[in-house]
């Protein structure tokens, strides 16, 4: 399988009371996210959300989305300051593996940098305490780039093709029902999570891995997908390929959205091979 997709729509925090508590919850479904490897977090807008409302939802989840996925040795130079992240402080490290480097940089060590363009040449900035020129410049084309450290003195780093884990990447759709057009294609599973839903087999969880890219889609705090389809004119179950209880027998008169994110990744972790 290549991808691991999650849908979850942006009125996840429209429960929320202040700031703090939105910051809380991005960032769960950021580090839920994470720990299974999920490619993208698709933020959809529910028929029960006003544009302006999911507008603002969107725009807090990007900027704690670019705070927590950028590496923190490069934050001060690359997030700016803004009163949307003044709780950003209170949530523990996102601590990708990518994030695990030395404090003084070694011959052979690969992290990723800051492209810097100086009088023509370019280099890059690794969070240390000089900036490294880059050997092969037609390798670099974004803005943070993963680099190896070739030499230390003087200090040059080269380019790398491979494409390290550096979090989901977040997608922002106006509907759900966008959502499922767009990832309704060949070889891909397209999973809606439901307490109305059939509890998945041993055998149709062992199926997961057969897919190429695997979709999982949850509701809101106050409607199911199946409510969520039946306001925008369709049938769940005519357009996803499975409607799945991954949390049967709960004792609590609701799950949060977040709570069954990380369950539900769970249980798919132990079938799917990447």
């Amino acid at each position: 399988m290549k991808r691991l997709v999650v849908g979850i729509p942006s009125s996840i925090l429209s429960v929320e009371h202040g700031l703090l508590l939105k910051t809380m919850r991005v960032y769960q479904v950021i580090r839920f996210s994470s720990i299974y490897s999920v490619s993208e977090i698709i933020v959809y807008r529910d028929p029960f959300t006003r544009d302006k409302e999911h507008n603002r939802y969107s725009r807090l989840f990007k900027k704690i989305h670019r705070y927590l996925t950028t590496p923190p040795y490069l934050r001060k130079k690359i997030v700016p300051l803004d009163k949307d992240l003044r709780f950003i402080g209170v949530v523990p490290p996102l601590r990708l593996e990518i994030y695990n480097v030395s404090s003084t940089g070694f011959i052979g060590e690969k992290r990723l940098g800051l492209l810097i363009s100086r009088n023509g040449r370019l280099y890059v900035d690794l969070g240390l305490d000089r900036l490294f020129e880059v050997v092969d410049q037609s390798r670099c084309n974004d803005e943070l780039v993963y680099v190896v450290i070739q030499s230390l003195d003087p200090p040059k780093a080269r380019c790398l093709d491979e494409k390290p884990y550096t979090g989901p990447r977040l997608v922002f759709m106006n509907s759900f029902r966008e959502v499922v057009d767009k990832y309704r294609v060949e070889n891909s599973l397209l999973i809606a999570t439901s307490r109305y839903g059939k509890i998945p087999s041993i055998e149709e969880l062992r199926r997961v891995s057969s897919f190429e890219d695997v979709i999982v889609l949850f509701g809101s705090p106050k409607h199911g997908l199946y409510d969520i389809a039946e306001e925008e004119g369709f049938n769940l179950v005519d357009y996803v390929d499975r409607v799945w209880n991954t949390i049967p027998n709960q004792r609590v008169k609701t799950i949060r959205t977040e709570e069954a994110l990380i369950s539900t990744l769970a249980i798919l972790n132990m079938f799917i091979n990447r």
